[in-house]
């Protein structure tokens, strides 16, 4: 079936060149960059909406939030192919370190001064590009101070039982030690 798009509700942002499902996706993240700051909330949690988590996800964040240091910006809980950066903390089974080129929005974290700062460097009127290639530039560029956990807690699972509203999205094919979804008895097809 898929996704319906109110056209109306898009008429007022840019086009950037991007697909609707891409348009869609980088509208959505920013009206919740702005959504952190207008409530003043300490950081939020991101989610789309096909992610799979370990059992165990309150313990390992739990380890991660202690290590996490005080000023940070992005914290990708989830991603694709990201290369492994500077170790933060060598103590847990799922380590915390630097991001370096974290693609893929499926879960991650921002704080209200990450947010602060991608609401300021982001516009929506000419998006620039897919969502996570505009945060992995402002990354790369230091504009971000990020952070990254490996191997991920959370992942993004694509089949046919759970297709993609953004479907020139590369596959990813990652799985988790005690996936919640196989704990709750879901069939992968």
């Amino acid at each position: 079936m898929g996704t319906v798009f109110d056209n109306s509700f898009f008429r007022k942002y840019g086009y950037g060149g991007l697909s609707p499902g891409r348009r869609a996706c980088y509208i959505s993240h920013y009206l919740v960059y702005k959504s952190i700051i207008d409530n003043g909330y300490r950081s939020a949690l991101i989610l789309e909406d096909d992610v799979d988590f370990e059992t165990d996800i309150t313990e390992i964040m739990t380890g991660i939030h202690r290590n996490l240091p005080a000023y940070w910006d992005t914290l990708y809980i989830g991603h694709c192919y990201e290369q492994i950066g500077k170790l933060v903390d060598g103590s847990l089974a799922n380590q915390l370190y630097e991001s370096v080129m974290p693609s893929c929005t499926h879960a991650y974290a921002v704080s209200y001064w990450g947010a602060r700062k991608l609401v300021e460097k982001l516009d929506p009127m000419i998006p620039q590009g897919a969502i996570d290639l505009a945060l992995l530039a402002k990354i790369k560029n230091k504009e971000l101070t990020s952070y990254s956990v490996h191997p991920m807690p959370i992942i993004q699972w694509k089949g046919r039982d759970n297709p993609s509203d953004v479907p020139e999205s590369m596959n990813t094919y990652f799985s988790l030690k005690n996936s919640t979804l196989r704990f709750l008895g879901h069939k992968f097809v």
